[in-house]
């Protein structure tokens, strides 16, 4: 046998290499597969509980999804955002007030673990650029948080106002935000293109989906002028800000994939949709290998909030990254 002329294609990370028959190892003489065992049966739908997704998601490498989705299901007693303005700030739906100090989550997601997905570190750079922070809207903010300081004299120091709480500095002082992978077509783009190349949808689209990176006020001097104050920003802050939650908009519950206890498969037009209505796709089982093959179970939004009220357990959160100051070469000036 000539191994110069063959070639075998092999798995590699879930993607397919080929590979020349001088690299491959003959063991022993011809042989032939063993012909003992009967027919394969048909698959049995295996069951798949809510539960079982976290464990889905580390196999499938997304090791920071998993621990976020976990931390959701321990959360007791439930909490749960109702409108978009509770799931951004945090508010609970029975109207008690802000999430529980424990929800507001700022050490689980690293902001050098989101800068190593270049998507992210691409909207990460355009966010610092002077003119994005210094823009017509970026003043507008800046003026509304700093008007109570008006007439003042001197340096003020959010960070250290706010005892080097970001959930407390972005309340107060956050006056820029940048998006990462927020609507639909991004999102889908996203998970497409991991589809297109054999492989999965990475980590960072698993535990954050959309977010957004913000700027926020760090450092500035304030000088009364005659009828007015004139205002020098000269660090800010950098970070994450993303709210976990599982509320759904009006119109039907976000589609987030057909799972099963392996991980995950994406059935596109279930994804654009977005909506559980749209579609049978995204509304039953599939076994996209055949009949003899796995079977993945529709999950939405509206499964989780069925769980929450089923255990009075599963806590909506507030994600934050750490932050990064940046001292400003080019001050953002303004008067107010």
């Amino acid at each position: 046998m000539d191994e110069q002329n063959l070639s075998f294609y092999t798995p590699n990370n879930g993607a397919w290499e080929c590979r020349p028959g001088t690299d491959i190892w003959y063991i022993g003489e011809a042989c032939a597969p063993s012909v003992a065992a009967p027919a394969r049966p048909r698959s049995k739908a295996v069951p798949l509980e809510l539960t079982d997704i976290p464990a889905a998601m580390q196999k499938m490498g997304w090791h920071v999804a998993a621990a976020l989705l976990n931390k959701w299901f321990h959360y007791s007693p439930k909490n749960e955002a109702t409108n978009g303005f509770h799931k951004t700030h945090g508010y609970q739906r029975d109207g008690s007030g802000a999430y529980p100090r424990d929800r507001i989550d700022t050490t689980s997601v690293k902001l050098d673990w989101i800068l190593s997905f270049p998507r992210a570190a691409h909207v990460f750079k355009e966010l610092q650029n002077t003119g994005r922070l210094g823009n017509n809207a970026a003043l507008q903010s800046i003026l509304t948080r700093l008007y109570s300081y008006r007439g003042y004299d001197g340096w003020i120091n959010p960070l250290r106002a706010c005892d080097n709480d970001v959930h407390r500095l972005h309340t107060n002082y956050q006056f820029q935000r940048a998006l990462v992978d927020t609507s639909a077509l991004e999102k889908a783009e996203t998970f497409f293109r991991a589809m297109v190349h054999h492989g999965l949808p990475d980590d960072l689209a698993g535990a954050l989906g959309g977010f957004e990176f913000c700027a926020a006020i760090a450092e500035a001097r304030l000088k009364p002028i005659w009828r007015g104050t004139e205002v020098q920003i000269t660090k800010v802050a950098l970070y994450m800000h993303n709210p976990y939650s599982f509320f759904d908009d009006a119109g039907g519950s976000q589609y987030l994939g057909h799972w099963n206890r392996d991980g995950i498969a994406l059935v596109p037009f279930g994804f654009v949709a977005q909506k559980a209505g749209f579609g049978s796709w995204s509304r039953y089982a599939v076994q996209p290998e055949g009949p003899y093959g796995r079977t993945f179970w529709p999950v939405h939004n509206s499964d989780f909030r069925r769980w929450q009220d089923q255990h009075n357990a599963g806590g909506d959160m507030i994600l934050y990254s750490d932050y990064r100051v940046m001292t400003l070469k080019t001050p953002i000036r303004m008067r107010m």
